[in-house]
């Protein structure tokens, strides 16, 4: 991957920085733009890691507001989790250092395997095809 340049490195950490305040919807925003519009793999592949992140931690907000009174320290732990996973991000992303967020679920996964797995659904297609028409041939 070809190094990004200042101006991309600001907007993807302006992105994380508005995602500490709105949550899920400016990696969600950005993530649908980029795909969309097939921009850099740069914005793409940042914007899918923090939409991971942000989708694995939304489930603890919701826990939350189920819970008694007693825990209400709790979103105080998630908030401050968050936010140190974040900053972190940012500041690797700054020094172009590899970064990743810990306990994120690949709900999104990134496009090579994507494609990997439509290519092997599609070779499994054409296999029983295939034998679908020998099987066909043999009984004709």
């Amino acid at each position: 991957m070809n190094e990004p340049t200042i101006r991309k490195k600001v907007i993807v950490q302006v992105m994380l920085g508005i995602s500490l305040v709105l949550g899920v919807l400016s990696p969600l925003l950005m993530y649908v733009i980029t795909n969309r519009k097939k921009m850099n793999i740069f914005y793409q592949e940042t914007s899918r890691k923090a939409l991971n992140f942000h989708l694995t931690i939304f489930p603890f907000f919701l826990i939350r507001y189920f819970l008694p009174q007693n825990y209400g320290n709790f979103i105080y732990i998630i908030l401050a989790v968050e936010l140190i996973f974040i900053l972190n991000a940012m500041f690797r992303i700054g020094l172009n250092k590899p970064y990743s967020y810990p306990f994120a679920i690949p709900y999104i996964r990134e496009k090579k395997k994507r494609e990997k797995r439509k290519q092997r659904i599609s070779k499994k297609e054409e296999k029983r095809i295939e034998k679908r028409v020998s099987d066909n041939r043999r009984f004709s």
